[in-house]
């Protein structure tokens, strides 16, 4: 057996040989380089891994209807933390099934301790006839590191270790999709790939580099990496980090280029893609699952008018709607309905009015004048009772409008995100 190992690149060097040699040049000699550079890491993405490698299957326990093992085996990408380079996951085979079944390659969200969502899911499939791998992704659960916590360092502002991770957890998938080939339980041919939140936004990475992936469902995912990292909620500290360091979002977007998925997805892949993005998102930007969705082309989309979590309020609704994509895909069918989940939106925060003072509020939308809610109309609970609250969504969760109460109306600034 021959072991996988993986040295990262040298660093590319650009130094003026003579007084005459023109900025105009240097310029020039730069991009080139940095071109070569990317071309080498989408290489590497797709660079072929040894399909032989030692694995640990403990021996299953039998749940209700599904038999769930845990296995390990070695990252082929080694990172600089021994912690990260074992990677775990919840192999969910169905208890009751006649020959071989398809599976589903499932990757988790940002920071989770214990994938309690992603578990829900993967029962709602494997009842339904449909294998589980759930994986853990570099950084996080079994992986993290000492004295880290779970996926922190993704969110750190490293962005070797960011890059590197997206080609490590590609790696990871690719080295899965070998261990479950050669299982007498797995269907090779039907071997799909569903992510949530970063699982969705590396599963994307992912799926331009693998072919061997059937379907895939990205649920809460986008495209533009460096731009999610330089707007999103989420990122506050990493952002901080980046500016001190001299990182403007143009070199960012320069340094992330090669595991960016906006350089590698093709509109081909669209064909076999389905994704859910929230129309509210400020963890991952909406604009940004917008970028992911033009880039496929035309993926099947559904569209939830939540923030980033509001689709936890309709979790079985939703499993429901990715289990039967996945089920069409598998038995050969176009997925031709459109799908629907109706959740409401939330807005939670704080009204301030002239004649009612600060009170933190909830609301719950009525009428929205277009996708993106421009102008709505939303039923708001207070400390101080119920009002409605009309108005035009401004910047940075800011609405401006009027409270209306049964006896008055008011003046309002409503400040808010959709959950």
């Amino acid at each position: 057996m021959r072991a996988v190992r993986h040295s990262s690149p040298p660093h590319l060097a650009f130094r003026t040989t003579g007084a005459g040699l023109r900025a105009a040049t240097q310029g020039i000699l730069l991009v080139l380089l940095f071109g070569f550079a990317t071309l080498g890491f989408a290489q590497e993405l797709r660079a072929p891994l040894d399909p032989v490698f030692p694995s640990r299957l403990v021996t299953g326990v039998r749940q209700d209807g599904y038999i769930e093992y845990r296995v390990e085996f070695p990252s082929a990408y080694p990172s600089r933390y021994p912690a990260n380079n074992l990677v775990y996951a919840w192999w969910l085979v169905p208890a009751e099934r006649a020959g071989r079944v398809p599976t589903v390659v499932l990757l988790h969200s940002l920071g989770i301790r214990r994938p309690e969502l992603e578990m829900g899911l993967a029962r709602e499939l494997v009842r339904n006839g449909i294998a589980v791998f759930l994986m853990t992704l570099p950084y996080h659960m079994q992986r993290t590191p000492p004295g880290h916590g779970s996926g922190d360092l993704i969110l750190s502002g490293d962005v070797p270790l960011l890059r590197e991770a997206a080609i490590q957890a590609t790696w990871d998938v690719r080295r899965a999709f070998d261990w479950l080939q050669r299982q007498p339980e797995t269907d090779p041919e039907r071997i799909a790939l569903v992510g949530i939140s970063l699982g969705a936004i590396l599963g994307a990475t992912v799926l331009a580099s693998e072919p061997r992936v059937h379907s895939a469902v990205l649920i809460l995912g986008g495209a533009d990496l460096a731009h999610v990292l330089w707007d999103s909620v989420l990122a506050i500290r990493a952002r901080a980090r980046l500016r001190r360091e001299g990182y403007t979002l143009a070199r960012l977007r320069e340094e992330l280029a090669p595991v960016e998925p906006l350089n590698l997805l093709t509109p081909e892949l669209g064909e076999k893609t389905f994704v859910i993005g929230a129309r509210f998102d400020i963890v991952v930007p909406t604009e940004d699952t917008e970028k992911l969705i033009r880039a496929l082309g035309n993926p099947k989309v559904l569209w939830l008018n939540t923030g980033h979590f509001g689709g936890g309020l309709v979790q079985r609704p939703l499993f429901r709607v990715v289990r039967q994509y996945l089920q069409a895909r598998f038995e050969g069918r176009h997925p031709s309905e459109e799908p629907k989940v109706f959740v409401p939106t939330l807005r939670i925060g704080a009204i301030y009015s002239a004649g009612r003072d600060f009170r933190l509020a909830l609301g719950t939308d009525f009428w929205r004048s277009d996708k993106n809610g421009t102008l709505f109309v939303s039923g708001v609970v207070t400390p101080r009772g119920g009002s409605l609250f009309t108005g035009v969504r401004l910047r940075l969760g800011f609405s401006a409008g009027v409270e209306i109460t049964p006896k008055r109306t008011y003046g309002a600034v409503f400040w808010h995100f959709v959950l």
